[in-house]
This record gives C-alpha cells, structure tokens and sequence, in this order.
C-alpha cells in the first residue's frame, strides 16, 4: 500500500467524482482509476460504488476513508517533528555533571541554551564524576562533564575546559590580604575536603602530597557548599574552585590566594560514549558547551590525558568591592 493510493482515494471519497478529483490533484482520470483498483485489490475489498453521478463510499470505504485521514494526520506529524528537530526546535538531551559543574558552571550556559532552543527538552543528572562516566557507559545520558583524565576505551573526550582552583580562607586569617601562598605556608593549618572517593579530592591529594599536606585534613564533607560554610566560620582552609566561592569573594565572606609553583587548575572533559549517535539536539548542545565553557578547547588524539595548559586566575583584586589588598 502507496501513501499516494491513499491520498488519491481521499480525493476521491471527499469530492463525490473520480473526474473532479483527477483535476485536483493533477493526475489523468485513468490513472487515478488504476491507483483505485490497485488499492481495491491490495485490501481484498471494495471501496467505491459507482453511480450515474459520480461514487459513493461502501462501509469498507468509510473505514478506508477514517484511517486514511488519521495516517496522513500522522504522517505529517511525523515530517513536522522531523523538520523541527532539523531545525533544532525540538529533541532531548540528558546530561551528567558534578554538583560543582552543576551549581556554578552550567546555570548560564543551560539559560542561554533553554531561551535559545525552547523545544528541546533538557535533563540534567547530578552526580560525581565516576558515576557520570558509568551512566556514559550505560548510554543513560548523552553528554557528561568529568574530570580528566577518562582510562575508560568506551568513553571519547570531545573537548577539554580548564577549572582554576584557589586557596580559600576566611577574612582576619593570617592569609588575609595575599595573593600567593608558599606550598609550606599551609602545614600546621587544618583542612576541610570532599570525600576521598571524589575524582577531586584525589587529584588535590597527590598535588599536596609532595609537601606533605595531605595529613592535615581536619573535616571531609560531601559538598563545596558545606565546605565554603566551614572554612567561613574558620574551621580549616580548603582547595576550592576559583568559579565555586565568587560571589563569597566579591560580598567579603571568603578570601583566596594561589599556590606559587603549584599547578592548581584542573582539567574537566566533555565526554560521551564512543560511537554515539548524535542527534541535532545533543550537537546542538555539545557544540554550546565548547562555545561557553571556560578555557574549552578541542581533544585530540590522547584525550585521557590530564595534561593541559593552565588558565590564568586573576586574585589580586579578591573582587572585593572598594577595597584593594595591600
């Protein structure tokens, strides 16, 4: 069965006449006759009687002409979802991020996104960066955002974006009003962490265990935010996001200063499961990812790696307002 048998019997079944409805849909009479036949012998029944002025529907021909009408109802649904996905109106994406990366990274870009493409439905799964890999794995989300570097074959980088990460303390420290530490300037000061099973917590543990710091962890929590409440009564310093604490930096609640001879930016992957499929709405959203993410470049060929070039944070200014450190 043709869509355009279809189509032609409903010509047919709506004007009365075969003839009017050839001059309709700009087809001879007879080949409009021989679509019918054709339709009649497919289904075994027949669809039209035959009168002196014009046809008529038989019973079949009425369940012909009722499910005829709701297939190309749905045929043409089924164009105009089509035709609106190509045109990034409609789809969904799921996409797996830390609490860090959802919190302080992806509320702009997912605004700008939403605003954008109004018809695709975004969904947005909180988890550390282990489990994002694993949903990855399982192709339950489409797109994550991970630390590097990924050792998983499964799993391809498409690009990399640079996560400076600072000294935080609060105001009155000692510390206050410098803009660099001295990697030995911290022993003797206690520090509050995330858990030791966070790919962040492991990746500040082996730069700190050269100077024999790692030691000193006074508290371990689950959240930055419960961190930066912790170190703002002076319950220790933390390693933190320089992203995580700019609004504590501007209103004065915290203050920051870099490690000298220390790399402290972390290098998060935009990650997906190798082979993908990519639909328009998650190439959509990916390529939105790489244009706003900060420091975001392409990976190439060893994506795992966890080498890359550090960004530049700028803490001479602690983004206080009116004041400026001495």
């Amino acid at each position: 069965m043709e869509l355009d048998q279809i189509r032609t019997f409903l010509a047919v079944a709506r004007l009365g006449s075969v003839s009017r409805a050839a001059r309709e849909i700009y087809r001879s009479q007879p080949a409009v006759s021989l679509k019918l036949a054709a339709l009649e012998t497919e289904l075994g029944v027949r669809l039209l009687e035959r009168r002196a002025r014009g046809v008529a529907l038989t019973p079949a021909g009425e369940i012909v002409r009722r499910r005829g009408e709701a297939l190309l109802g749905a045929v043409e649904t089924l164009r105009t979802e089509l035709d609106d996905l190509s045109a990034h109106r409609a789809g969904h994406v799921t996409l797996g991020a830390s609490d860090t990366v959802c919190l302080y990274t992806l509320p702009r870009v997912l605004k700008e996104f939403a605003g954008r493409y109004p018809g695709i439905e975004l969904r947005l799964v909180t988890q550390i960066s282990r489990q994002v890999l694993e949903l990855i794995e399982a192709d339950q989300v489409d797109l994550g955002i991970v630390g590097l570097p990924v050792d998983i074959a499964r799993v391809h980088v498409r690009a990399r974006f640079q996560h400076p990460f600072v000294v935080v303390f609060p105001p009155g420290h000692r510390f206050d009003g410098r803009s660099w530490l001295r990697p030995e300037e911290l022993r003797g000061h206690p520090l509050v962490h995330l858990r030791r099973d966070t790919f962040t917590r492991i990746w500040i543990d082996r730069i700190l265990a050269p100077f024999g710091l790692e030691a000193q962890v006074r508290m371990e929590v689950s959240t930055i935010e419960v961190i930066k409440k912790l170190v703002e009564v002076g319950l220790g310093l933390s390693i933190l996001p320089r992203v995580a604490i700019a609004e504590e930096l501007r209103f004065g609640r915290l203050r920051a200063a870099r490690l000298r001879g220390v790399e402290l930016t972390r290098e998060l992957g935009l990650v997906h499961r190798e082979g993908k499929y990519f639909s328009r709405a998650v190439e959509t959203m990916a390529e939105a990812l790489e244009r706003t993410l900060p420091g975001t470049r392409r990976a190439g060929p060893g994506a795992g790696s966890t080498r890359g070039v550090a960004a530049a944070v700028d803490l001479s200014r602690q983004d206080r307002p009116n004041r400026r450190l001495r």
